[in-house]
């Protein structure tokens, strides 16, 4: 007997061979798929009549920052420079161990039910080094499979060295290796949840820091990740400090292998890229904040045309969503602007970036990524049933293109149904809002009068609604 039979769906495999089966059926015993076909038959403790849907393997989201969900929308229509200083840093040095919490509650609640079942996580608020356990506590109870990024920063933060009443998040370097120490004995591979080590970028830790969370990671077996040529300003660091552009430095210190997350990747030279390539590294594409913040597009085409694993992002409250659906149409979208050819980045390889070649990026192939026998059982129906879905002559177009979040019907992670028919069962929503309207209140009071300024600002005569926001007020306090 299966412990679950989810039946009369279309199912979207992404295995090797990448099949689409229609009228079939996927047997699942404990957290692992069993069989998945069109003759697929049995008695199960639960059946799923899944008719009218698609079933596809989970999204996998493979860079985020969860501290910022409950900012999201406070500062916006900023370049990256100005959207930490002026409106991210002066609120994310309040949060605590329970804002933290219901940032990930949130965040937790949005990915669930868009179809996200994976995610990487980048956490470096250290303002309380009980944040991050918090962030994995919820994940844990929420059933997400977690992926956690542990930052370290103990020089700048997003490179701003301004000396703020509240620069809680930079941390000694020998606390910051003791409480990642701390954190990976007690959730490395416990459950759903791993851990990797991550620089925030190469402006926020020191030399030796960064010598020394190589070495760490090395040693353990650990991935690596952090943000590498995000931004133009940082190649400009680089080669000023380093006499290299950002990613060769990244390289020449060790950062780069095939046990390296290279987050964001978008200005790169034709070297740069090569060694990618010849390093194995692997990339995380963040399309919607990056367009947000006018980091520029990344050069996706290029790096998957030369065998790079690129796996897809929605990176923190820049992005204004977890919903990967918007950020696969994004991804495609974009691409086909840059080399104004509508064939260079397809449906198909868009879908494949946010199920199985996140999943290889993350170092979970073998677990997640496709439906396919041994596979974890990490899978969600997209209800079709639907008028801006219904007529699916192609389905994996209709994914990528018409589908969003809230078209996703069923979640399932590990075998266990976290929701069904759009109600989730692993977290109580009403409590959820309630505690972030509460959270984010508390949060905004705390913050000072630079969000006060930026909320209270007027509609504006022409530009962006922050620049009204710039008072005297701000201008001592960037002396």
């Amino acid at each position: 007997m299966f412990d679950l039979l989810i039946k009369n769906c279309t199912v979207v495999t992404l295995d090797d061979k990448r099949r689409v089966l229609p009228e079939a059926a996927i047997a699942v015993e404990g957290s692992h798929i069993v069989a998945v076909g069109l003759e697929v038959d049995g008695a199960a403790k639960k059946v799923i009549d899944a008719a009218g849907c698609v079933a596809m393997p989970g999204l996998v989201n493979c860079h985020t920052h969860v501290y910022q969900a409950l900012i999201e929308g406070i500062g916006y229509d900023m370049h990256f420079d100005p959207w930490n200083w002026r409106f991210n840093f002066p609120i994310s040095s309040q949060i605590g161990p329970q804002h933290a919490e219901v940032s990930a509650q949130i965040a937790a609640l949005e990915m669930i039910k868009s179809g996200t079942t994976t995610v990487s996580d980048h956490w470096y608020l250290h303002n309380d080094f009980e944040n991050i356990h918090r962030v994995a506590e919820v994940f844990r109870d929420a059933g997400l499979r977690h992926h956690v990024v542990y930052g370290l920063l103990d020089q700048s933060f997003a490179g701003e060295h301004i000396a703020f009443e509240n620069m809680a998040m930079i941390r000694r370097e020998d606390e910051l290796i003791g409480a990642a120490n701390a954190f990976i004995d007690r959730w490395h591979q416990k459950g759903r949840t791993v851990v990797a080590l991550g620089p925030g970028s190469t402006e926020d830790i020191s030399d030796r820091l960064m010598d020394k969370t190589i070495e760490m990671a090395r040693e353990q077996g650990l991935q690596l990740a952090t943000h590498v040529a995000g931004w133009a300003e940082i190649v400009s660091r680089s080669l000023k400090h380093y006499a290299m552009r950002d990613l060769e430095h990244v390289h020449e210190i060790g950062l780069t292998g095939p046990d390296s997350i290279l987050i964001h990747a978008v200005w790169l030279s034709p070297r740069e890229i090569q060694l990618v390539v010849e390093s194995g590294s692997k990339i995380v594409h963040c399309p919607v904040a990056n367009a947000h913040l006018a980091y520029g597009i990344a050069p996706v085409v290029e790096l998957r045309a030369q065998g790079v694993t690129v796996g897809l992002g929605t990176d923190g409250a820049a992005s204004y969503t977890y919903d990967l659906f918007e950020v696969m149409k994004m991804a495609a979208m974009l691409q086909k602007v840059k080399h104004l050819d509508a064939e260079v980045l397809t449906a198909e390889d868009a879908l494949e970036m946010a199920t199985v070649d996140g999943a290889r990026v993350l170092g979970l192939g073998d677990q997640v990524g496709s439906l396919e026998p041994g596979k974890r059982a990490d899978i969600i129906l997209v209800d079709f049933q639907q008028p801006h879905l219904m007529l699916a002559h192609q389905i994996v177009s209709k994914l990528v293109y018409s589908a969003r979040g809230h078209d996703v019907a069923t979640s399932i992670i590990d075998g266990q149904v976290v929701m069904e028919n759009r109600q989730v069962l692993t977290m109580d929503e009403a409590a959820v809002l309630n505690r972030a309207r509460e959270a984010t209140a508390d949060l905004v009071s705390r913050a000072g009068i630079e969000i006060h300024d930026l909320l209270n600002a007027p509609w504006p005569a022409h530009g962006p609604r922050w620049r009204v926001a710039v008072t005297p007020r701000w201008f001592e306090t960037r002396k």
